[in-house]
């Protein structure tokens, strides 16, 4: 079992109160997090690619797109033990849970959404997309699938819980991440467009329109994508030039950019440490700092070769990392939990 010693919990609880108490202000030294592995626990299937992760924390399931070898890997969250194995899902990239609908998503090549019942762990349906799906989200308000069709440069809109009518809305040449803003009840998506800068487009998904456009200078190859958890920015990998975007969502649509590792993909966040995880293909981690404006790097780890997936449970703070080869060669999820380190300012 993973528990947390009465040690972690302390260091936990010093971190979320330096992460509120210290923005804005200087001090002799500064607590910088650092991740201490937890767990290596095997994983089932080929030594081959991973992709995206997705939580359920009321069942306490961690849902883990095996690319390459064509499964879906779930995974208990308090063990970290293989609870099953879900087979013959081509290429699975994406992946959504949508608890109130008692549903997880995940998009499949070259142009399915695959439906699980989150309750059975059995597949429910396999429905139409675009071409070569990639991120998908979940929109409770209005139980509609939102699912980048990559290969399209489009989003499709799937109503009745991905059960009913699909809608495409076509954005540019190719699109990346998508994410469903509760605050607005619309969907953001990175967007590759024919020419000029990459985009962040909003989408209404009641009219299937585009609400609005905003370009992100500097951002070659937008991709990964998570909104910050007071819902005023967007945090953006740009894939193509190594770096991490902040983009304002209101007002002057403000981007700051910052380096991350090198090829840069998924993006998790710890809403109660307010950290930011950027995982990247060459296996450099960095950690940023939420509670401060701008982007702040506050940590760089290597979390693995090719580690380029990572998610975060909220609750116990672990950082979850599928390698296709771990230290004996054969797939591994690493289970690590951020600490402190006292660094000189």
């Amino acid at each position: 079992m993973i528990h947390a010693s009465t040690r972690e919990r302390s260091s936990l609880a010093l971190l979320a109160l330096l992460a509120v108490c210290c923005v804005g202000r200087s001090s002799p030294a500064a607590a910088t997090p650092s991740l201490v592995l937890v767990a290596e626990v095997p994983l089932p299937g080929k030594a081959v690619r991973f992709d995206y992760q997705a939580i359920d924390s009321v069942k306490k399931r961690l849902f883990i797109a095996h690319m390459n070898d064509a499964s879906v890997v779930v995974v208990s969250t308090r063990d970290g033990s293989v609870l099953k194995v879900l087979p013959d899902i081509p290429t699975p990239r994406g992946v959504a849970v949508a608890p109130d609908a008692r549903r997880v998503f995940v998009t499949s090549s070259p142009s399915k959404l695959v439906i699980i019942d989150s309750e059975s762990l059995s597949e429910l349906a396999r429905v139409t997309t675009g071409r070569a799906p990639d991120g998908v989200a979940w929109d409770p308000s209005h139980r509609i699938v939102g699912v980048s069709d990559q290969g399209d440069g489009a989003l499709s809109l799937l109503a009745d819980a991905g059960s009913g009518a699909r809608r495409q809305v076509p954005l540019g040449s190719e699109t990346g991440n998508v994410v469903f803003d509760p605050s607005r009840a619309t969907f953001w998506i990175t967007v590759v467009p024919t020419t000029g800068p990459d985009r962040l487009v909003e989408v209404d998904p009641v009219t299937a329109t585009a609400k609005a456009t905003v370009p992100i200078p500097g951002c070659s190859g937008a991709h990964g994508l998570r909104l910050h958890p007071n819902g005023r920015s967007a945090l953006i990998a740009c894939e193509g030039n190594s770096k991490l975007a902040r983009v304002e969502l209101d007002g002057e649509h403000t981007v700051t950019l910052a380096p991350s590792g090198s090829d840069p993909d998924v993006l998790a966040i710890d809403p109660g440490l307010n950290l930011l995880y950027v995982a990247a293909e060459s296996g450099e981690l960095r950690i940023f700092d939420l509670a401060k404006p701008g982007l702040v790097t506050v940590g760089r780890e290597h979390s693995g070769r090719a580690s380029h997936s990572v998610a975060v449970d909220a609750e116990t703070h672990h950082v979850f990392f599928p390698l296709a080869q771990g230290p004996h060669g054969v797939p591994v999820l690493r289970i690590m939990r951020p600490t402190l380190s006292a660094s000189a300012p």
